[in-house]
């Protein structure tokens, strides 16, 4: 078994479990919510926050994984490179009702809607926190914040000066290495450079058999703080990468080449540029101008596209008086899409450029001084696909003690049409005639729908967040989503006196309920042992459709998580962490209820060097997770997770 180092500042012990307080960690600040610094406790809204922390002792190794700790996110592997990541139902590999940003920028994508995970990585002991708000986050973030927004926030570079070195290997985790440098720049300025790679090991179908899913990657990057006056700093950062996804292509046509499966390898490479600027006005406002530009290039057997994305944004804050926080904004995007298409997935047109606009504002009432608070806000959001949105937004926050708060809120917000179910046509393979060949098969397709409006949700939640004891504390959240105009395929039939092909088309012709509650909680037992957990519980509710009967079986009724966190004598750690899922109920899924069990031992022999083992998913050889299926874009071949383990050497100078 390989092991792993990771080389930070200088030698400084890791923090212990006395260093962060349940107070503390009440206290921890949250910028996503409200686009302004606020500690959870003062958040109205289903706020939590995966610490560095959190991140190390759990022993996760890609950005998805670390999602698991927090409450209300579902989080299924579909195979070694792929994931299906939501908030509140709808989930699938590209579930589209929840944004994911990396330090305010952007990662989803509007080619298909959703995130591409194998995609998005950067060296895991760089994030300082992920900031997960569960709920409709519009206002602040535009379009497709629907159910939820992740902000995956990383270190400002004064944090990591000096060295790391990151290297690793298990039977997954085949191998991975990361290095890391941060110095100075001038009397006010720090800067850091890094590099990584991975590669990960192909997983296995129900069959016992191995995988064409292997995933390979080499990325690096940079980042620069530095203060232009007292009142003025800006940050640029960047990163450029290359991936290699091992494919299979399920028959999707009835001629070749797709009318069987087939493996391949697909490749991406890519790179983006932020800059952002803060400041503080003579009349004590603030504000903030953030750009960016983000290349894509992806080759795919069935598709291939290379994207390039241009975004600014500003936003400005000011108290016009005591009791009104006011804050307001704008931001433009211009997005370049060229596709190259197969008989399996094409797009008309072939190449696109096309403009989204927006404008916000948003004003903090204090109606009782530390007790009572109005939050009024809307945005105006205008987008090629979709139309004009508004989003407005009401939340109020009660406070009648520092321990102890109460929030409610209700919100509109919309998620645009995906250039996909706009202009794609894309082939799903064909059925059965009867008749003898080639006159056997005739070809499904799913074609595009460019009148498609954008899907609307009108929710509403209410949350406790309480701090008991020094030593225990609860978060709860119930809240009810009502879903119009959602995009869901509608089914042609066959006519076989004309052997006409069946055609699935996209519109918006459902509507469906959604209802949940979501707990978590903190109990620091001892000094050294803390217990984290958190339930999750979701109801779909909706009337019955005949071309999309399971959509409520896409996602666990139940999900929950226990860690347990001890620090032991001699500069020992151990994490152990079991979580359930309760299954998935829809046709082609065939996921069962599953309990999974990860244990993470850590040793610092002296400061700054630590080794640790990692094992996860004991209780089965294997299990499913999640069955990507011919119901969703783009279907890849069915996976089991299989147990792994890992070792790693951390040593920071």
């Amino acid at each position: 078994m390989a092991l792993g180092v990771n080389c930070a500042t200088a030698a400084e012990p890791l923090p212990a479990l006395e260093d962060l307080s349940i107070n503390e960690l009440m206290q921890m600040e949250v910028s996503s919510a409200s686009r302004k610094t606020q500690t959870v406790s003062d958040t109205a809204a289903a706020a939590f926050v995966i610490s560095q922390d959190d991140i190390r002792r759990s022993g996760v190794t890609s950005i998805p994984d670390a999602l698991r700790l927090a409450p209300g996110l579902e989080v299924a592997q579909i195979n070694a490179s792929l994931w299906s990541v939501t908030a509140r139902g709808f989930n699938g590999r590209y579930a589209n009702k929840l944004l994911v940003l990396m330090d305010g920028r952007s990662v989803y994508t509007p080619l298909f809607s959703g995130v591409f995970w194998d995609l998005q990585d950067t060296m895991m002991e760089d994030i300082e926190r992920i900031e997960v708000i569960r709920g409709p986050g519009a206002v602040m973030w535009g379009a497709n914040a629907v159910n939820g927004v992740i902000n995956i926030i990383t270190k400002k570079a004064k944090d990591t000066q000096g060295n790391l070195f990151v290297a690793g290997g298990g039977n997954q985790e085949t191998g991975f290495a990361g290095y890391r440098h941060g110095g100075r720049v001038g009397d006010d300025g720090s800067y850091r450079v890094y590099a990584r790679t991975f590669e990960r090991n192909t997983f296995v179908s129900n069959s016992g058999e191995r995988l064409h899913d292997d995933w390979r990657s080499v990325q690096g990057g940079f980042r620069i703080d530095n203060r232009i006056s007292n009142d003025n700093r800006y940050t640029v950062q960047g990163d450029v990468y290359r991936k290699n996804v091992g494919n299979t292509v399920p028959a999707q046509t009835v001629a070749p080449p797709f009318n069987r499966p087939f493996d391949t390898d697909d490749h991406a490479e890519g790179a983006n540029l932020l800059a952002r600027w803060e400041g503080n006005l003579s009349d004590g406002s603030e504000f903030m101008l953030q750009a960016y530009y983000d290349r894509v290039n992806f080759s795919a057997a069935t598709l291939s596209d290379s994207q390039d994305m241009f975004d600014i944004d500003f936003q400005h804050r000011l108290h016009p008086n005591a009791d009104h926080d006011l804050m307001w904004g704008a931001s433009y995007r211009f997005i370049h899409s060229a596709t190259s298409g197969s008989a399996a997935i094409s797009f008309n047109p072939t190449s696109l450029g096309y403009h989204n606009g927006s404008a916000f504002v948003q004003d903090d009432i204090t109606l009782i001084d530390d007790t009572l608070r109005l939050t009024l806000g809307t945005k105006l959001e205008e987008s090629h696909f979709g139309n004009t949105q508004v989003q407005p937004n009401a939340r109020l926050m009660w406070t009648p003690d520092p321990k102890h708060s109460v929030w409610a809120s209700v919100s509109r917000a919309a998620r645009t049409p995906s250039r996909g179910e706009a202009q794609a046509n894309i082939a799903l393979g064909g059925v059965p005639t009867g008749f003898p060949a080639p006159f056997d098969q005739i070809q499904v397709m799913a074609q595009p729908n460019p009148d498609l409006r954008a899907e609307k949700v009108f929710a509403a939640e209410i949350g406790y967040r309480t701090q008991w004891t020094d030593k225990f504390s609860t978060d709860i959240t119930a809240f009810s989503n009502h879903y119009t105009d959602l995009i869901m395929f509608r089914q042609g039939s066959l006519n076989f006196a004309t052997l006409t092909q069946p055609l699935i088309w996209y519109n918006n012709s459902r509507e469906v309920t959604t209802r949940g509650i979501e707990i978590a909680g903190e109990w620091q037992a001892l000094d050294w042992m803390r217990f984290t957990g958190n339930y999750s519980h979701l109801k779909i509710e909706r009337p019955y459709d005949s071309d999309n009967p399971d959509i409520a079986g896409l996602s666990p009724r139940h999900r929950g998580s226990l860690r347990w966190q001890l620090d032991l004598p001699e500069r020992v750690k151990l994490d152990l962490t079991l979580r359930h899922v309760g299954k998935l109920a829809a046709v082609g899924q065939q996921v069962q209820a599953y309990t999974t069990f990860d244990a993470r031992l850590a040793y610092e022999p002296v400061s700054g060097l630590e080794l640790a083992f990692v094992a996860q998913n004991l209780f089965s050889p294997r299990h499913p997770e999640f069955q990507d299926s011919a119901a969703i874009s783009l279907p890849g071949a069915a996976a089991e997770i299989p147990r792994s383990i890992y070792g790693k050497l951390s040593w920071r100078f």
